[in-house]
């Protein structure tokens, strides 16, 4: 019962999504006239108005996310189609309305709806698994971004689109063995994003205002995030580590720069601190593996507990469901590993307090037997001393009687003179 509870949710949100979508396309109905008052009265003094609010149209930002809701959102889980068989069907489902929409457009002119749900079909595609086939529907949107006029090509919105279209382009050949081209597709996408981030963002030196971060500027971070990632994932796959780590770096320096992130920033950048964090722990740098899972668990945490939105939560709960068991398992062999390092700290202090009393006691012996040693010698010395003393003054008596004699000899001589 639970699962059937699932699916039906997830179907409502499909066909509100769907709903949305087509009645988008229809045309409003024309305001209200305003009532005329039964009687004229003087006109009050008129107040200054109030600055122009930019238009924003509701129908079409929530078509826009409900859609993406259940594309994306819910599209994504399709990866196991045998968990969830039901689901499986309706994206598929959803995917035969987009196409059937899309041939509608393509009897038009060429334009940014056409050329975003051409990317949303390759998107889908993707989803679904049929990476070769998602790779002619992104190259199909690509032909379509390209066709437009240059003034609408070159706004944002439409560089947007040119870089999904690289990304998805670079993400089936990544899936498909083929890194070396997707190389180039992530880095074309990276110079689109850097432009565009470049023309809207901040200055070097500048930051966010402390009012909610633009959208125009958090469309265009998020987007230069996923980039960074996107480009550091295939250069993990071609065998380039240290180029990856320093494509990841520049996306945590963007961070770091911008110091304050909005809901969409802060996913993207949370997957980008994720496979950061997933190269460290290949390179065997466990600490700083940790540190960006733990920075990028808390930030989903913070998150979840603080945006509205229902597609940021079930994102974050996504991300960090995946990080915990990362951390733990790390976290785990860190503290086995300072365990073990703290008991080899242990034994080799008890060595070497076991060679230094040994070496103490050693030395304290051998000083021992020196001094005995000297102690002997000196003994030896003051007998030899005391047995040659006789031998000694015996000579020492005769030279003084040969002087006395002498001494007896010289006056005799002087009186005879």
């Amino acid at each position: 019962m639970k699962f059937s509870t699932h699916a039906w949710h997830a179907g409502s949100i499909l066909a509100l999504g769907v709903a949305f979508f087509l009645n988008s396309c229809e045309e409003k109905d024309p305001a209200a006239p305003a009532e005329t008052p039964a009687a004229e009265a003087p006109a009050p003094a008129p107040e200054p108005a109030p600055a122009p609010e930019p238009e924003v149209d509701m129908l079409a930002e929530t078509r826009e996310a409900l859609f993406n809701y259940a594309v994306y959102t819910l599209g994504a889980k399709v990866t196991s189609p045998e968990t969830f068989p039901e689901l499986n069907s309706m994206v598929k489902d959803m995917l035969e309305k987009m196409q059937a929409y899309y041939a509608e457009l393509q009897k038009g002119e060429p334009g940014e709806e056409r050329a975003r749900m051409a990317l949303q079909i390759a998107t889908t595609t993707r989803d679904l698994g049929a990476y070769s086939k998602a790779q002619g529907e992104y190259e199909n949107a690509l032909r379509e971004v390209e066709s437009l006029p240059e003034e609408l090509r070159s706004t944002p919105a439409c560089q947007r689109l040119l870089s999904s279209c690289k990304n998805g382009i670079g993400v089936c050949l990544l899936a498909q063995n083929r890194a070396n081209d997707a190389l180039a597709q992530y880095e074309a996408a990276l110079a689109v994003d850097e432009a565009l981030f470049n023309q809207v963002g901040p200055r070097e030196g500048e930051e966010l205002p402390a009012s909610e971060v633009a959208p125009d500027i958090s469309r265009a971070a998020a987007d230069l995030f996923d980039s960074y990632r996107c480009l550091g994932d295939c250069q993990r796959a071609v065998d380039d580590p240290e180029e990856a780590r320093t494509t990841y770096m520049k996306g945590q320096e963007l961070a770091q720069r911008l110091k304050r992130l909005s809901p969409d920033m802060s996913l993207s950048y949370v997957k980008l601190l994720t496979s950061l964090g997933n190269l460290d722990n290949a390179l065997g740098k466990s600490q700083e593996a940790l540190q960006s899972w733990v920075l990028a668990a808390k930030i989903c945490q913070g998150l979840n507990g603080s945006s509205p939105r229902l597609d940021v939560k079930a994102e974050t709960k996504r991300c960090f469901d995946a990080l915990l068991p990362a951390i733990q398992s790390v976290g785990q062999k860190l503290q086995a590993e300072q365990a073990e390092s703290a008991a080899k700290a242990a034994e080799e202090k008890a060595a070497a307090e076991k060679a230094a009393a040994e070496q103490a006691a050693a030395e304290k012996a051998a000083a021992e037997r020196l001094a005995a040693e000297q102690a002997a010698q000196q003994a030896q010395a003051t007998a030899e001393q005391v047995a040659q003393a006789p031998a000694e003054g015996e000579p020492a008596a005769n030279a003084g009687q040969q002087e006395e004699t002498n001494k007896r000899v010289r006056r005799r001589r002087r009186r005879r003179h």
